[in-house]
């Protein structure tokens, strides 16, 4: 389990360094370090979804997902970055051990928001039936008591 958790911790905390550095050195980068950080990328997205992330690692990660985005758009803002970028494009389009990559994360993150949606509504469902359960727990004890001042009432009542 603590191998799961820091797997899917090593991979928000390597993708937060990755957005820092497009932030800090992206305009400046050629087609090949563009090339290489979407790679570890899409190397994280497959840790980061085998590690059975939680519904809290997973709104964290699409935040994450976003900063991604808009420091890479911010970066491409110059022309020398977004020549590379457009070059770092299309060799990995032509990669087909790439594309094959991809949908591998487009299966593996169907598969695990799917898995986190079903524990949510059963975790939801066992709180409801707790609930019931209480409030069943509660009329049976309210029901006992009723019972016991009644048959203490008769007995009351015999000995007059």
């Amino acid at each position: 389990m603590c191998l799961l958790l820091s797997s899917c911790g090593n991979s928000i905390a390597k993708l937060e360094s990755i957005v820092e550095d497009i932030k800090t050195d992206g305009k400046n980068w050629d087609a090949d370090q563009w090339e290489s950080v979407i790679r570890d990328v899409a190397d994280l997205h497959i840790a980061f979804w085998e590690s059975e992330p939680t519904k809290a690692d997973i709104k964290t990660f699409d935040k994450l997902g976003d900063k991604f985005v808009k420091a890479v758009e911010k970066a491409a803002k110059s022309k020398k970055s977004q020549k590379a970028l457009e070059k770092a494009y299309k060799v990995l389009n032509k990669d087909r051990d790439f594309k094959a990559l991809n949908r591998k994360i487009e299966k593996m993150e169907s598969k695990a928001r799917k898995a986190v949606n079903k524990k949510s509504r059963r975790d939801d469902d066992e709180e409801e039936d707790d609930e019931e359960d209480n409030e069943d727990d509660e009329r049976y004890a309210d029901e006992e008591a009723n019972e016991d001042d009644e048959s203490y009432d008769d007995e009351e009542d015999e000995d007059y």
